[in-house]
């Protein structure tokens, strides 16, 4: 039997989305969204995806981050309470690093520009971290141009190692970094690189 779901009390509302916990008819529209190519390119889950990869995230992994058994917070975005998943947002770490995806239905409205500006307000509001990271690797510029939008200042890029076994063990990849501090600019912010 699974655990409980578990996850934050009440809706964090922004000005087109709300925050809220995940829930188990969320599961097909994570499959959905966790299968196309932009996922198998940009995100670090499992691939291929499997429903099972989807049930574990909303029934264990999302779940236990709540409960405080790993250091990551992981929201359901929607655009009505009992409106379908949109996407997911994530916080995690010491570092507070943010990570996110869309469905592909839900994109191209500003959806995550304000979810991700909901989520960092309520960082730095409610749960007191100073700055809150963000990175992606590179040619995600959906991504970039949704941090650049939610305030965050670019740092620069450089090369990594994949944390993920899917295929590329060993390969290098650029990531492009940037983060957003409590008010003002942080030390090395650059010119975000074009993002036509």
């Amino acid at each position: 039997m699974s655990a409980p779901l578990a996850g934050p009390s009440l809706p964090v509302l922004g000005s087109k989305v709300l925050l809220t916990a995940l829930r188990e008819d969320d599961v097909d529209r994570i499959v959905e969204a966790c299968s196309t190519e932009d996922a198998e390119r940009f995100l670090d889950t499992p691939w291929p995806y499997r429903r099972a990869d989807a049930e574990s995230f909303v029934r264990e992994f999302a779940p236990a981050g709540w409960r405080g058994e790993h250091d990551e917070r992981t929201w359901a975005i929607r655009e009505s309470l009992r409106g379908p998943i949109a996407g997911v947002v994530g916080l995690r770490g010491e570092r507070a690093e943010v990570g996110y995806w869309l469905h592909p239905d839900a994109q191209g409205r500003g959806l995550m520009a304000d979810a991700l500006r909901t989520l960092v307000g309520h960082a730095e509001g409610c749960l007191t971290w100073p700055e809150v990271h963000w990175r992606c690797f590179d040619g995600n510029v959906a991504s970039m141009r949704v941090a650049k939008a939610a305030g965050f200042s670019y740092l620069g890029a450089h090369e990594t190692e994949p944390t993920t076994g899917r295929g590329r063990a060993g390969a290098r990849r650029l990531e492009h970094h940037a983060v957003r501090v409590a008010g003002g600019m942080p030390a090395g912010a650059r010119p975000w690189p074009p993002l036509d």
